[in-house]
């Protein structure tokens, strides 16, 4: 079946409904509303509401606090130390950015180092929020080890995502996110459950062998992108991320779907910086602009009809997903649907 079109004001009304009633307290839940719509406006379906029932068991069982006491330590004016009392990713991280946005505003730079959090999906969804304050943001956050480092045959590393936002003018901001991983493990697992083949190069089976076939690849691990050098980018990941803010790392972060001994332990690091610190703002995005210009000038090579930058199609996705609705496939809707029954919240039609 196709998937249906879900307007998003009911939407984003349902997700806040069901969270308040998991436990979140009302603005906690209209953050964690806003973090997984936001996802599905740039593209990131995997990371939207249909991990919700995901999310839900984890609070229903204890394994993730739905009543954090998140604490935020000022070491520095630009630096807060962050603990996430084993909340949700998503509204750690979203306290955690907006304290570095907060330093930012006084001083031009704020750093938040996070620890003791869980999966807080999309990345770009962080560093897109200092867009709003002219600044350039940065978010990063380690993971569950299922990525061998290059090399190796066990897995060590987690997708450990890294996003980059950063102001244009009449142009579409850029946007960066990526997981370190040659792929994000849901596309692995989307691939074996669809029953398709996943590409060569994404992963090797638990032999240490190359392989297409996307349920070797779940019991083996997945490869880095780039080979060393995407590597050596989620070792650094795993540093800020990880080894910086005392957070789990080097393979001791517990996945949230697993982690019924311990809590997950993720950890995360969010910059935002001014630009205004660097030169006058008009100026920069004149020449942000002219970058941007002189890329979509550039002839296409074959397979392609146009040369984007990273974030532009993120934005017209995002300007036609809050005008017409969010995609959801019938087994998220009839996931969704069946929890919100649990609670006595009703899917929107």
């Amino acid at each position: 079946m196709p998937d249906a079109i879900v307007a998003v004001d009911p939407l984003r009304r349902f997700v806040i409904d069901l969270f308040a009633a998991l436990g979140l307290p009302p603005d906690d839940a209209d953050i964690q509303a806003h973090c997984l719509l936001e996802a599905h406006f740039r593209g990131f379906d995997t990371h939207g509401v249909g991990c919700i029932p995901s999310y839900a068991s984890c609070l229903a069982e204890g394994r993730i606090k739905a009543k954090p006491d998140i604490r935020i330590e000022r070491r520095m004016p630009w630096v807060a130390m962050v603990d996430g009392d084993n909340g949700m990713g998503h509204v750690v991280a979203s306290h955690a950015m907006e304290a570095a946005i907060e330093a930012a505003r006084e001083i031009g730079i704020g750093i938040a180092a996070v620890r003791r959090s869980n999966h807080f999906g999309a990345a770009c969804v962080y560093p897109v929020i200092a867009l709003d304050e002219d600044c350039i943001g940065i978010a990063m956050g380690n993971a569950a080890p299922n990525v061998a480092p290059w090399g190796a045959r066990q897995g060590l590393l987690g997708t450990n995502p890294l996003a980059i936002a950063i102001p244009a003018g009449r142009n579409p901001p850029f946007v960066m996110d990526m997981a370190t991983s040659t792929a994000a493990r849901r596309k692995i697992r989307e691939a074996m459950e669809n029953g398709q083949p996943i590409p060569e190069g994404w992963a090797i089976d638990r032999d240490g062998r190359p392989t297409t076939d996307a349920k070797a690849a779940i019991e083996g691990v997945a490869l880095p992108f780039g080979g060393a050098k995407g590597s050596a980018i989620s070792m650094l990941v795993d540093i800020l991320a990880g080894v910086l803010p005392g957070a789990e790392f080097a393979g001791t972060v517990v996945s949230f779907v697993n982690n019924a001994e311990r809590e997950a332990g993720c950890g995360a690091f969010f910059m935002a910086f001014k630009v205004e610190a660097f030169m006058p703002l008009d100026a920069f995005k004149t020449r942000m602009d002219t970058l941007i210009d002189r890329v979509h000038a550039l002839e296409p090579s074959a397979g392609f009809d146009a040369v984007r930058v990273p974030g532009e199609r993120g934005a017209h996705l995002a300007a036609e997903r809050r005008e017409s609705g969010i995609p959801l496939a019938p087994g998220v809707i009839a996931n969704l649907s069946r929890l919100g029954a649990e609670h006595g919240i009703a899917f929107p039609a």
